[in-house]
């Protein structure tokens, strides 16, 4: 058999299109290490992206979110054990690949000793921290693939 070269693909534009069932969320635990990351993705010209998917990854679970028509996407997830953090990719229209960054659950100030968070230059570790919301357990992360307030993206 011989294999022909053909070009990579994009994502979408037509993504959303069968994600209702890859990615769905459990309903909210009462269990308190549960967590409820929300926020929103915008493009390099701060436009929400209405077709991306997060998958969130910890040493204990792996969450998909989808984002909706506004860019908003949530995910409930449980506390790391073992680690600071959730590794996060995201899949969207337009990259050959997905990205990879992180995401701390609280400020920056919390993790002077993380090794990789040291690695980052101090004006853009912000863009990894999700800030806490209005009630336990809640915090608020927006992502921006773009432009001078774009988030932190990790080789791999």
């Amino acid at each position: 058999m011989k294999f022909i070269p053909t070009g990579s693909q994009t994502v979408g534009p037509f993504f959303s299109i069968g994600l209702d069932t890859l990615c769905q969320q459990p309903a909210m635990s009462p269990s308190p290490d549960a967590v409820l990351v929300q926020g929103t993705i915008f493009d390099g010209e701060n436009a929400p992206i209405p077709d991306a998917v997060f998958e969130f990854w910890s040493d204990n679970e792996f969450v998909r979110a989808a984002t909706n028509e506004d860019g908003n996407f949530f995910a409930v997830l449980k506390q790391p054990v073992n680690s600071l953090y959730f590794d996060v990719l995201i899949f969207m229209r337009g990259l050959m690949r997905p990205v990879l960054t992180r995401v701390y659950l609280g400020d920056e100030r919390t993790f002077k000793e993380e090794t990789s968070l040291q690695r980052v230059p101090p004006e853009r570790r912000n863009t990894l921290c999700a800030r806490a919301g209005e009630t336990k357990n809640h915090f608020s992360w927006d992502v921006h693939m773009q432009g001078d307030r774009e988030t932190v993206f990790f080789e791999f």
